[in-house]
């Protein structure tokens, strides 16, 4: 009975909450929308960020919008859920986006994005409900599904949190059910005026929130597979026998757990034992924990064994050695890396453990953690370390950032970190300032880092493989390289990814980052940039090596360059008007320039010499002697797209809503090309500013003067008629005004004429 009434509690104690945590139903109404056509089966690829690949499809986030734009539903373009066929984004068709979920996809914390699962697609949103003031509250996060289709959008949620930050994850339980994981904080349950963070498991199919564990501290969930359901916590422990009591502050625990649990551990007799019949367990749980004990670092020399209690595990009070706190460091690959100081040394060293281990029957929490050999003496630079591993599990290679590059190194012989650069087994693989991590890829048998340097207005992206061995990269850090091969870092144009929105991802050989690029950077839009190997025109599977990747460079720097040597005396106005074509690639509208100019009476020749419109047109066919080198060609959304232009080299992908393509579009006319030229001035807009002001009041002054008059001679004469008016006597029909869509107001009249006509 008493796990009975524990679990309602473990399971309805967030419907309480005062801090705008509200719920509702899965099964709810969902809008109306059209069904989307196309085979929506098929494997997941990628999870969690801003773009999912499943089966014959990519999904992704068209782009940054704020939490404060209309969320209507239909409403969204900017932010909303797009989708594009795998055969279309191979094509680079990528204007061919539709829409799945016209709702903007947002949220505050970039670890976590867009899941799929079956036939649904998983997101957050700001709420679009309204307070007492009308005020839409978009600081609030709705959690939602919608059918790959484009149908089922809910019009209610999961649930709904009122920090638009929070960290969350929609994971796949051993059930196959799918639930929200979210960590709650400053929740105040049942007035008790206290802040506590709290994990949280919603299950999708039911709507059942469950809290997994209560008054936490960190959480850390998986950052290599983020549909796992697994979760590592910390929490102090408190004895609740002692007077005034509070959390023991020289040691605390580590405690994991899975989103399908619900089961928590029963601690009735622990609190009656206390308070006797005052303990009221609905009236406030004290403490709720479906959790597993992993570590526990009560110690025997500050003599807290004596007085271990309930929460502590088995062997607590035999635990021969001083007490422990647990810092999670990183938790993937199956693998908790975390740290652990105790009361005698104060240096964090860094461990490592597999789930497997702490999941596996006769695991002792208190003997376990004293036992266990650490991977790096001093693990407080760990947060800097990117974990590579073998196909057994275990820890091959570490990337370290640092000031200088990134480090590469091992684990020696006795499974410790070796940190020392000994230009052998720990060498750096680059050496040009801090590089900021963005993601690892395997291309073919060949494994590379993707990484940022600062510089630009957000991440710019570089890349080098790190299978090689410290002679391959010290050659390859000489100021001048003759031959440049995989181990020699290279840069990927100038791609500028936003840096505090999602970090970019690699689909099918192509880069897709919220871009800061030139001109873009007050949009981020996702572009796309294609490093697939060509072959015949068309694309590979391949992607280019670092070679390659130069020489790209290479020929995307020349234009620029080519366009600074352009003569601007001789070809007069042409070099920023190349600028635009690179940018617009078009060419009608430096025609419509010249045509207006002409139709305004002016010479286009001006602006515009013969020598210069010819230099256009070579330069947007690719052809002469200066862009005769650039005319190869590919397909970008149906069209042609010569060498030199910037969307053969990274482009949109998906839809700019009206009002940023208008913006967009307007500022490269302005930026690089003359103002459209204004037609002759009306005597109005030539009179000065004293003078129109005059004239406008002369205007209304004289306006009155006639609405004056013609009211009084309406008045006399309504006088003089006002005895021969007939009065209109009967009974006119009453309407509600709040809804008369329904009412015909003609009913009475057309009875009257139908008893004359009878």
């Amino acid at each position: 009975m008493r796990k009975i009434i524990t679990k309602i509690i473990c399971c309805s104690v967030a419907a309480v909450s005062a801090l705008g945590l509200t719920f509702a139903s899965a099964c709810a109404n969902s809008y109306k929308s059209a069904k989307l056509t196309g085979d929506t089966s098929g494997e997941v690829s990628s999870y969690g960020g801003f773009a999912v690949k499943k089966g014959s499809y990519v999904y992704f986030i068209n782009g940054r919008e704020n939490n404060t734009a209309d969320n209507t539903f239909g409403k969204p373009v900017k932010g909303s859920i797009m989708r594009i066929s795998a055969s279309d984004f191979s094509a680079r068709n990528y204007s061919s986006a539709e829409t799945v979920v016209p709702h903007i996809a947002y949220s505050g914390n970039y670890n976590s994005g867009l899941y799929i699962y079956e036939d649904k697609i998983y997101y957050a949103t700001p709420s679009t409900e309204k307070n007492s003031d009308g005020e839409v509250q978009n600081t609030t996060l709705a959690f939602k599904s919608t059918n790959l289709d484009g149908t089922g959008t809910m019009k209610d949620y999961y649930v709904q949190y009122s920090n638009n930050s929070v960290e969350y994850r929609y994971v796949l339980g051993e059930d196959k059910v799918v639930y929200l994981v979210y960590v709650a904080t400053s929740e105040d349950y049942y007035g008790t005026g206290a802040s506590y963070t709290n994990i949280h498991s919603v299950n999708t199919q039911t709507g059942v929130n469950t809290l997994l564990a209560y008054n936490v501290d960190s959480v850390m969930f998986d950052s290599s597979d983020i549909t796992n359901s697994r979760v590592y916590y910390t929490m102090k422990v408190t004895d609740y026998k002692t007077q005034n009591a509070t959390a023991n502050t020289k040691y605390n625990q580590v405690w994991t757990v899975t989103a399908d649990e619900t089961e928590p551990k029963d601690y009735s007799e622990y609190f009656k034992e206390i308070y006797g019949d005052d303990y009221k367990p609905e009236e406030d749980p004290k403490y709720v924990n479906c959790g597993t004990l992993v570590f526990d670092g009560i110690g025997k020399i500050e003599n807290m064994t004596d007085s271990n209690t309930d929460f502590n595990g088995d062997g607590a009070e035999e635990a021969e050695r001083p007490a422990y706190t647990y810092a999670l460091s990183k938790y993937t690959n199956d693998t908790l890396i975390y740290t652990r100081t105790s009361t005698l040394v104060s240096t964090a060293s860094l461990f490592a453990v597999k789930d497997s281990e702490v999941t596996a029957d006769g695991w002792k929490p208190v003997e376990g953690t004293q036992s266990r050999p650490f991977i790096l003496r001093d693990g407080s630079s760990a947060s800097n370390y990117t974990y590579i591993f073998d196909g057994d599990g275990n820890i091959e290679n570490v990337l370290i950032a640092d000031s200088q590059g990134l480090i590469r190194t091992k684990l020696d012989s006795e499974g410790q970190i070796i940190t020392k650069v000994d230009g052998k087994d720990c060498f750096y693989i680059t050496k040009s300032g801090q590089p900021t991590l963005l993601f690892t890829q395997k291309h073919g048998d060949e494994n590379y880092v993707y990484y940022s340097l600062t510089g630009g207005n957000g991440y710019s992206v570089n890349r080098v493989c790190f299978d090689g061995t410290a002679d391959r990269y010290s050659a390859n850090m000489l100021p001048v390289q003759s031959v440049v091969n995989k181990f020699t870092p290279v840069k990927i144009l100038d791609l500028d990814c936003s840096s505090d929105w999602y970090k970019p991802e690699m689909i099918d050989g192509q880069i897709l980052f919220p871009t800061q690029t030139e001109n873009m950077t007050g949009y981020e839009y996702i572009m796309a940039c294609d490093l697939r190997v060509r072959e015949n025109g068309k694309p590979t599977d391949s992607v280019m090596s670092n070679a390659q990747i130069k020489e790209l460079n290479e020929q995307y720097t020349s234009i620029t360059e080519k366009i600074d040597e352009v003569d601007a005396e001789t070809f007069e106005n042409l070099p920023n008007a190349l600028k635009y074509a690179f940018f617009a690639d078009e060419d009608k509208y430096i025609f419509e320039l010249c045509k207006a100019n002409e139709e305004a009476g002016k010479d286009y020749n001006s602006y515009w010499s013969e020598e210069s419109l010819k230099a256009y047109g070579e330069y947007m066919s690719a052809e002469g002697e200066v862009w005769g080198e650039f005319k190869d060609k590919i397909q970008v959304n149906g069209k042609d797209v010569t060498a030199n232009k910037r969307d053969y080299y990274y482009a949109l992908m998906g839809k700019m809503n009206e009002a940023d393509e208008k913006a967009y579009t307007d500022n490269l006319k302005n930026t690089y090309l003359q103002a459209y030229p204004e037609s002759d001035k009306t005597w109005f807009e030539g009179l000065s500013t004293g003078a129109k002001v005059g004239f406008i009041i002369g205007v209304v002054a004289g306006g009155l003067l006639v609405i004056a008059s013609a009211t009084v001679v309406t008045l006399v004469v309504i006088r003089k008629r006002k005895e021969k008016l007939p009065e209109y006597t009967k009974k006119r029909i009453k309407v509600d005004t709040t809804d008369d869509r329904n009412i015909d107001v003609y009913a009475d009249e057309n009875a009257e004429k139908n008893e004359e006509n009878e």
